[in-house]
């Protein structure tokens, strides 16, 4: 990808000038344009087939609304139960039928609370949900005590079901609880909440097993009613082998389902043959043996292939998984695989999520992992591992490279993994990595415990593309790069520590971390200069000085470029070169130096006009605008703003750019007595600022209460 492809990032704006970036680490995509009517959010997943029973629960939940169905205060309530007791399908069928009287959307997320990857913070999930509730990615808050606020304002007074389904504790879902009347929260956890009870005073709901009736009505659902009417007493007896668990009764039962031509006792006969001592078993409630016995009956009637599948599905790192990774996983083509995929579904031993996206359930992927340490060797085992671990690093990294194409990062030599993904284009690529962040996330964990270094150094540098999504991501973002700084480092690849560490010391600033970003890009000072690497240094050298900057330290943040300049010069991308004149002239106007901004502005200009990018050239404009009107030439600063404006506005996602030129051209209308057009500059820059909660909207608001008084001008 090109520059026209990407934009840079205001990290933090000055009035008056555009605040370039010092690294293509701090370049953004494109923006989606914000919209006034964003669609009720209605983000429940979709009902389990065959959902039977909980009639009592079912009630008790619609306990919490009044005859008219409103919550008329804030409800909560704490759904506990054991693994695969039904929590999720109890709570999203109830969820469903009542989702029309919550008319301003219905609210969903997997907390992850159990299962092979980490619990979800809480700040993922409010910048999640403010999005959803039409908040503008770019302006979601990063202090989660900060987007907790904001979004509880915008719950006051609307009428929404949030729905946190496994939860690990009352701590991860406090942030999520609205505090005003018409909003209803459910909660499904393992553990018994307590703390929500007490402190929050959540309604508590248990589920516990199935009654044997509703039970049999499950099993009745799946496997049919004519094949029950006919053998009654053995459905019964099926359904007491499974301790009454839904989930296991649910996989039974799709095992009797798929024998269409054998008789319901027969499979169940050959249940207790294969198990012995199955009935004290079950005796004894233990609902966990009862689950293995039945995932152990289901497990050994598949085909030799379809079970090496599933076992393989045991040592994906995360919950959720597309085809083409299980492809990489199980060594097979995409179409056998998706097969193998479709016939584990209609066993209940996957669940489809979307297209070509599948979930195991957490008891699932215990079983499956255990499955793969008792029948696959640690050769095969480390050897699925490897396969899909080096998947993933090549497909983050070929994603990486459509969004950063001009910009690629280093060759780690994965070409002995898997074919990546196909992806198409550079919206295809964002997209993969936006659904697959928080696996790749456990992917390089996983990389970590099996010594796979690069795999490692992979996902950290495609996790860059996460700065670009809402401020709540970026210390994942920090997370990846400092794992992949350990993995450098222990295999001693020094190029990609260096790279590393200044990709992190630009997370670091962005976060405001201003000398954690000092301490990493000094690092990577010393390392780049041992490696007699000029271009990377002075990168690093234009990364310090946009520390200096976006403080405001602008005396010193020019030495730095000034360092920089010679060292970029010449790189077979001028966007550096550019990027650096165009901070200079920043720097030189905040500093009074007028003639040498008007210099650096214009060699800014040639050069982004030979790169082309619409968006550049309007940065430099307004560059060479600003150094005009410190020179007191007015009607050549309102020219160049215009000029500036007409190319901002075609962009998506630019109202920022818009107001800031918008306030350069205020004043060099003011200066030549346009007063009126000056006013309206002034009122829209107010209003796109406003929008955007940007604190400079309150000064310029100031000015425009004032404008009716033509202000001095040294220069007339």
């Amino acid at each position: 990808m090109d520059e026209a492809e990407v934009r840079n990032q205001i990290g933090g704006t000055v009035m008056g000038a555009v605040v370039q970036a010092g690294t293509i680490d701090q370049v953004m995509l494109y923006q989606q344009p914000q919209v006034d009517v964003v669609p009720v959010p209605r983000q429940l997943p979709a009902v389990v087939r065959d959902f039977a029973g909980r009639d009592t629960e079912l009630a008790a939940l619609d306990g919490i609304l009044s005859p008219d169905g409103v919550v008329v205060e804030s409800m909560v309530v704490a759904v506990d139960g054991t693994a695969g007791v039904g929590k999720t399908s109890l709570v999203v069928w109830w969820a469903r039928r009542v989702e029309q009287r919550f008319p301003d959307g219905t609210l969903f997320v997997n907390l992850r609370g159990y299962g092979p990857s980490a619990p979800v913070e809480a700040g993922l999930v409010l910048a999640s949900f403010l999005q959803a509730l039409g908040i503008a990615e770019d302006r979601v808050p990063a202090d989660p005590d900060v987007q907790g606020a904001l979004y509880r304002s915008l719950l006051a007074g609307r009428r929404v079901l949030v729905v946190l389904d496994n939860a690990a504790s009352a701590e991860q879902v406090r942030l999520l609880l609205p505090a005003t009347a018409g909003c209803a929260v459910i909660v499904t956890s393992r553990a018994v909440l307590t703390g929500l009870v007490v402190i929050d005073s959540a309604r508590r709901l248990p589920l516990d097993l199935f009654r044997p009736e509703e039970a049999v009505r499950l099993a009745t659902r799946v496997i049919g009613p004519d094949r029950v009417a006919a053998e009654p007493a053995a459905v019964v007896e099926l359904v007491r082998l499974c301790a009454r668990l839904p989930l296991a009764v649910r996989v039974a039962a799709s095992r009797v389902a798929a024998r269409p031509h054998t008789a319901v006792a027969d499979v169940v006969a050959d249940l207790v043959d294969e198990h012995e001592g199955l009935d004290a078993l079950s005796a004894t409630g233990d609902d966990r043996s009862a689950v293995r016995t039945v995932f152990d009956w289901s497990y050994t009637r598949l085909s030799a292939e379809h079970a090496r599948t599933f076992r393989r599905l045991g040592l994906h790192p995360g919950a959720e998984f597309g085809v083409h990774a299980v492809a990489a996983l199980t060594g097979l083509d995409r179409k056998t695989a998706s097969r193998h995929l479709e016939v584990l579904a209609d066993l209940h031993l996957v669940e489809p999520v979307a297209r070509g996206r599948y979930r195991l359930h957490d008891l699932l992927h215990a079983y499956a992992a255990d499955r793969a340490r008792v029948d696959d060797s640690a050769e095969d085992r480390a050897e699925a591992v490897t396969a899909v671990v080096g998947w993933y690093a090549r497909t983050a990294l070929e994603a990486d490279r459509w969004i950063f194409a001009a910009h690629p990062s280093p060759d780690l030599g994965l070409a002995h993994a898997p074919e990546p993904m196909g992806l198409a284009d550079r919206g295809q690529a964002l997209t993969w990595l936006i659904a697959e962040h928080i696996t790749l996330e456990a992917v390089q964990q996983q990389a970590g415990g099996h010594g796979a270094h690069r795999e490692m150094m992979a996902v950290a540098l495609a996790m860059r593309f996460l700065v670009f999504r809402s401020r709540a991501l970026w210390p994942a973002r920090r997370r990846a790069e400092s794992r992949g700084i350990d993995a450098a480092r222990a295999c001693g690849d020094r190029q990609v520590e260096a790279v590393l560490l200044l990709r992190r010391g630009d997370t670091l600033q962005k976060m405001g971390e201003w000398d954690a970003s000092d301490t990493d890009l000094h690092t990577a000072l010393v390392l780049t200069k041992e490696l007699e690497d000029q271009a990377l240094y002075g990168r690093v050298l234009a990364c310090l000085g946009h520390n200096r900057v976006l403080q405001e330290r602008f005396a010193d943040a020019e030495p730095y470029y000034r360092r920089a300049l010679p060292l970029v010069r010449g790189l077979s991308s001028i966007y550096f070169e550019a990027n650096a004149h165009g901070n200079l002239a920043l720097i030189t106007t905040r500093l009074g130096r007028h003639r040498e901004a008007l210099d650096h502005a214009e060699r800014e200009l040639v050069l982004r006009r030979t790169i082309g990018v619409a968006e550049g050239i309007a940065y430099a404009l307004h560059n060479v605008a600003a150094a005009r009107q410190g020179l007191g030439q007015h009607r050549a600063a309102i020219d160049l703003c215009q000029q500036a404006l007409a190319l901002f506005r075609t962009e998506a996602g630019g109202e920022r750019y818009v107001a800031i030129t918008l306030d350069t051209l205020a004043t060099s209308l003011q200066r030549v007595g346009e007063h009126d057009s000056a006013a309206r500059c002034l009122a829209e820059a107010v209003t796109i600022l406003t929008d955007l909660d940007d604190p400079h909207a309150d000064m310029l608001r100031g000015r425009l209460s004032q404008e009716g008084q033509p202000p001095t001008d040294p220069h007339a």
